[in-house]
């Protein structure tokens, strides 16, 4: 039951953003921005585990991910504001995500 109550808790926030959009733009992209798979996640980790130490692990490595979050947000504007249609600024984005993992990966930040 907990894990339907987070999935329809994100599907009102993604009606809220759609919603709150038309009348402010910081608003909704503070909405579109909370922590919510996150959170899940944690506690999907934390249940099969009952492990705090395992739980910490991964919310570290998730952290550390949200470095290529914030550079896919930044690729994906940046590539936006230069009027680089949508679908290619998706993807110039997830690019440059997959590089920073990948990078982080190679560095040994991720493991």
């Amino acid at each position: 039951m907990s894990r339907w109550l987070h999935v329809v808790i994100a599907w009102l926030i993604i009606a809220a953003v759609a919603v709150v959009q038309e009348r402010s733009r910081v608003l909704a992209g503070i909405l579109a921005a909370m922590p919510l798979s996150i959170p899940l996640a944690m506690w999907i980790v934390y249940a099969e585990t009952r492990d705090p130490a395992q739980t910490a692990r991964f919310t570290w490595a998730a952290s550390l991910a949200l470095i290529a979050t914030l550079a896919f947000v930044l690729t994906a504007g940046w590539l936006l504001s230069r009027r680089v249609p949508f679908g290619w600024s998706l993807a110039g984005g997830y690019g440059v995500w997959l590089a920073v993992l990948l990078l982080m990966r190679w560095l040994g930040v991720l493991r």
